[in-house]
């Protein structure tokens, strides 16, 4: 790789990368670093006075408890403060969780919501050339849910699902997230309930277009195949590349054609529907047409039928992005499902423990802005050995940075860059193994613990057991 790919992206994470502590500290202190915090709690309005949470320690302990274990509680965030303070020759600290608990709830969902974008969208900007998609940004879409804790405030914003019985199920939240496809940060993040009137995906999708920049190119599945949104997105100078619904028929006898199972046609706005449109009058501030190029590709697979993948897109050039650029391109979709699964499993998002919704919210950026500092230390790895960030191992990474940074902590000036260059070298070596045609039953053999389910709310089967 050039010096000056490396130059660019560690000139630019260098004064925020020099340490990255880990659950035997407080992690983030230096990555994350204080006068970014302070500005951003100064641009929210937030005013503190010194005490031992205040809104930095507050911060670092939150983050310390998205990457210690996916079952971190708030007593393992105070012990860690406390033995920070101790290491550091600071007076101990009660190891009640009450004024932790409390310091949580005055940081303001705001200013981790920011940290976190702006971490994210920070990194994607100053991505090298080499890591773009002929020359130009992609950013994924796609949306998934998370459960929290069944308490009556969570149930009453973020409804659990009708197949459940009250009682027996947990409340449920979806969220949107665009991703970055060349450093795989999370650019911005939609959030709500799974059940009422324009909580899909697809409405959550259209609260994140102001992230979106001229020149993008967003890239989804399926889902998000719609005129309306399509057209919307071209006019702002943003190209799209979907999965094509089940419902679109495509004929390749029509249109203007550029190559096998690859052609040019003219979609028409559909019919007014008011189930879809807020008013008659933004369903006829749409286009009445638009051009759009409709592409098939045959995947082989040995003992099973050919599958048929068929993809829109607005990129019409048929000599600068060719079908099989697309149809590859459309590949990569799959690492945001990846992302997805680092976030719920290899960091624990899946299961949310705040009690509130406010709190839950917070939690959800917690895990978020973690996710983001330990891809901005991938990249920082990827940087100097010259490996694209996304050919490296999310999970080997975190584990990595956990093992090193016991000995980083306690290194002196001279030890601790040695033994940061091993570290970027160690998370550069674990590459994501390509293993085409692998196939994996969905079972394991290990069973969990064989524990009935509760067929009743948890207080009323209490109560029919014996003394």
């Amino acid at each position: 790789m050039a010096q000056r790919t490396k130059e660019a992206v560690i000139g630019h994470v260098q004064s925020e990368l020099e340490e990255l502590q880990s659950a035997d500290g407080l992690p983030f202190r230096r990555l994350l670093d204080e006068q970014r915090i302070k500005d951003a709690l100064e641009k929210g309005g937030v005013k503190f006075r010194e005490r031992i949470f205040d809104p930095l320690t507050t911060l670092y302990a939150f983050l310390s408890q998205a990457v210690a274990s996916k079952d971190s509680s708030c007593e393992d965030a105070v012990s860690r403060v406390l033995a920070d303070r101790v290491a550091n020759h600071k007076p101990a600290c009660s190891t009640d969780t009450s004024s932790y608990c409390k310091a949580r709830g005055r940081l303001p969902e705001d200013v981790i919501a920011d940290l976190a974008r702006d971490t994210g969208q920070e990194l994607d900007r100053d991505a090298t050339e080499e890591w773009l998609w002929n020359g130009r940004r992609v950013k994924i879409v796609d949306g998934s849910t998370a459960e929290m804790t069944d308490t009556p405030e969570n149930q009453a914003e973020y409804p659990q699902s009708r197949t459940q019985k009250p009682g027996l199920g947990f409340p449920m939240l979806r969220l949107v997230a665009l991703f970055s496809l060349s450093v795989g940060t999370v650019l911005e993040c939609a959030i709500g309930p799974c059940r009422g009137k324009k909580t899909g995906e697809q409405s959550l999708f259209r609260q994140l277009w102001d992230t979106l920049q001229p020149g993008d190119i967003v890239l989804g599945d399926c889902l998000y195949d719609a005129y309306r949104d399509i057209t919307q997105l071209k006019t702002h100078g943003v190209d799209t590349l979907f999965g094509r619904k089940q419902s679109r028929v495509v004929d390749f006898r029509t249109g203007r054609k550029l190559g096998p199972g690859d052609h040019c046609v003219t979609w028409r706005k559909p019919k007014y529907d008011a189930q879809r449109f807020e008013s008659r009058a933004k369903w006829e501030s749409l286009p009445n047409e638009i051009e759009m190029r409709e592409v098939r590709c045959q995947v082989p697979r040995p003992g099973h039928r050919t599958r048929t993948i068929m993809i829109v897109t607005t990129l019409l050039d048929a000599e600068l992005y060719s079908a099989k650029a697309l149809t590859d391109l459309f590949a990569a979709r799959w690492h945001c499902e990846l992302d997805l699964r680092s976030l719920k499993q290899a960091l624990g998002m899946r299961r949310l423990r705040c009690q509130t919704p406010t709190m839950v919210r917070k939690e959800l950026w917690v895990y978020l802005l973690a996710y983001n500092l330990l891809r901005v230390r991938m990249a920082q790895a990827a940087a100097v050995h010259g490996v694209p960030p996304r050919h490296l191992s999310f999970t080997a990474a975190k584990t990595h940075i956990h093992n090193f940074a016991v000995h980083m902590n306690a290194a002196s000036p001279g030890d601790y860059a040695r033994l940061e260059a091993e570290l970027l070298k160690a998370i550069a070596s674990c590459r994501v193994v390509q293993r085409p045609g692998r196939k994996e039953p969905r079972a394991v053999k290990k069973r969990q613990q064989k524990y009935s389910y509760l067929t009743k709310p948890r207080a009323q089967a209490r109560k029919g057991l014996a003394a």
